[in-house]
């Protein structure tokens, strides 16, 4: 049996979502490293449904922040994911993952957030998405206010340990 290599899997234990980033931008070559990670993303029968609008107008991000995906609001580009109706949330999901790690790949923070109540159907209207599509998940993308992470509290509930987490062949 071979050894386990610890650094790509610390790498995947280290993601976070980060909701706090800085002012400053996120340059067009990293944007479009994150991209091309979400678009090498497996989906079921290779259908590929899923496109993504990027968003750096800070007044559109204020807006997708109101309707409910407050991170949106100050990062420095939104992905927004947009997907034939038919197709699969999973592979809705798996994207907004990939892009998550592409970013931090790139040394940037990330979270996916959801619009709610108006947002997916008013987000349509706002951006000229077919009405038959489906655009509520979105990935905030940005470099890490490290200030602002520090002062938030911590969270006292730490990960369950793998005990707790896995079943070895039966619940």
């Amino acid at each position: 049996m071979s050894p386990v290599n610890e650094e790509p899997l610390a790498f995947l234990r280290r993601l976070r979502a980060i909701k706090e980033y800085t002012t400053e931008a996120v340059a067009q070559p990293e944007i479009e490293a994150i991209l091309e990670v979400g678009r090498w993303t497996g989906t079921g029968g290779n259908r590929q449904p899923t496109e993504v609008i990027v968003i750096r107008d800070p007044t559109v991000k204020k807006q997708l922040g109101e309707w409910g995906a407050r991170p949106a609001a100050t990062a420095a580009v939104v992905l927004l994911l947009v997907v034939a109706n038919e197709a699969s949330p999973f592979d809705e999901v798996r994207v907004a993952e990939r892009l998550c790690l592409g970013a931090a790949a790139c040394g940037l923070g990330s979270t996916v957030a959801t619009l709610k109540n108006e947002g997916p159907e008013a987000v349509k209207q706002l951006l000229g998405i077919p009405a038959e599509h489906r655009a509520r998940t979105l990935v905030a993308i940005g470099h890490i206010d490290v200030e602002a992470r520090r002062a938030r509290p911590r969270n006292p509930q730490a990960r369950k340990p793998l005990s707790e987490f896995a079943h070895w062949d039966r619940y």
